[in-house]
């Protein structure tokens, strides 16, 4: 009997446990033979405030393990960084808040650090970390970390009092994330000489959900807020031996793009490497770049929301 390919040989560990990471909005149709789902939420961190403000406040984490159907869809919605807009998973009652864009508030107070996110709805609901305060018209507050799986993120870190001779700063310290995916928030943007004419460098808020950095008094640029995202995973998705190895036509052999005839903008796909590692999720796969990949073995997983077909994939070395 032949030997089964070093990709066939690997699918069962890969289809033993499955993620998908969603950084943008769209429906998320539930693979056949899955009837329960582990689903993750960040919210978006919120921007620091210009001109000597606060940090922005840290993204809230949810998570939660819902049951579900095969074809379901799930519509998800991503928060980006500053919009101030929640990540939910529509229909399952799972919400992570975005952690609040940051304000300025008159000296000789410090403040104006964005209020970290809360969630909702879910086995573990934890708090984005609120951004520092700053200093207005001189130095900024650190952002707030995003809330995690271990942890609430922490709070940014105040920046100093201007005292008439201590321009020397970097501005308000990021808060770290909690755990996981969280992001850890920007650093407030401070000067590194003594008379306050030379920037130190705002902080952006860290992928995922972490706030940003707030700006200094002579007009750097504010840290902006780390994006949302939506973690979905799941077990046992499906036996070796119910999935199909033809429903769709799939060049077997690429070099950057992964060729598919009559594709359906409604099917979804997984890609995984030799290792049983996930490495792309997503629609419209024959419009993603794959160059970068290293040339060998891969497993495509197809999923139209009725069937679940598996393509084993070469990838040829780049000429």
């Amino acid at each position: 009997m032949r030997a089964p390919s070093l990709a066939l040989a690997l699918l069962p560990a890969v289809l033993a446990h499955a993620q998908v990471v969603i950084t943008a909005s769209g429906p998320f149709v539930v693979p056949a033979g899955v009837t329960q789902i582990t689903v993750e939420l960040i919210g978006a961190g919120g921007n620091g405030a210009s001109n000597g403000g606060g940090g922005g406040g840290g993204g809230g984490y949810v998570r939660g393990t819902v049951n579900v159907t095969p074809g379901q869809s799930i519509p998800i919605v991503v928060g980006a960084g500053g919009s101030e807009m929640a990540s939910i998973a529509g229909g399952l009652g799972l919400i992570a808040n975005a952690g609040a864009n940051a304000t300025t508030v008159p000296n000789p107070n410090l403040g104006g650090g964005g209020t970290g996110g809360s969630s909702l709805g879910g086995q573990v609901n934890r708090f984005g970390g609120t951004g520092g305060g700053g200093y207005w018209t001189y130095f900024g507050g650190g952002g707030g970390g995003a809330a995690g799986s271990v942890s609430n993120g922490a709070n940014g870190g105040n920046t100093i009092v201007w005292n008439g001779a201590n321009c020397l700063t970097p501005g308000g310290a990021g808060g770290t994330g909690g755990g996981g995916m969280a992001g850890s928030g920007g650093k407030g943007a401070g000067f590194t000489d003594n008379n306050c004419t030379v920037t130190d460098p705002v902080g952006n808020g860290g992928n995922y959900g972490a706030g940003g950095g707030g700006g200094n008094g002579i007009g750097s640029p504010v840290g902006i807020g780390g994006g949302g995202v939506c973690i979905i995973t799941w077990n046992g998705m499906m036996g070796v031996e119910t999935m199909s190895d033809a429903t769709l036509d799939v060049s077997t052999v690429f070099e950057d793009r992964i060729t598919i005839r009559d594709a359906s903008s409604a099917s979804r796909y997984q890609l995984f490497d030799g290792a049983g590692r996930s490495i792309w999720s997503g629609a419209r796969i024959e419009q993603e770049d794959f160059s970068r990949l290293t040339a060998g073995q891969y497993v495509l997983i197809a999923s139209d929301g009725r069937a679940v077909s598996r393509h084993r994939l070469m990838k040829l070395p780049a000429r």
